[in-house]
């Protein structure tokens, strides 16, 4: 830790962040050439409403979705 506890947040420390998550660097990474800790760089991400990509699935990044389908409802029968 470079004594940065506490730090605010700059334009320039958030648009690097920014650039950061762009080029998919893990969260650990960033943190540590930034001199925050994961919970700061999570924290002011949320803030940010930046998407950091998941560790533990990678696979959604560029899952595309569709209109979410309506469940079916049974239908009563008449028959009790």
């Amino acid at each position: 830790m470079t004594g940065r506890k506490g730090a605010r947040w700059t334009q320039e420390a958030d648009a690097e962040l920014r650039r950061r998550v762009v080029s998919r660097e893990p969260v650990t990474v960033i943190a540590r050439e930034m001199g925050r800790t994961q919970d700061a760089i999570r924290g002011r991400a949320a803030m940010l409403r930046i998407a950091l990509p998941s560790t533990m699935r990678p696979w959604r990044e560029t899952v595309k979705r569709g209109p979410r389908m309506p469940r079916s409802i049974p239908q009563p029968t008449g028959k009790e």
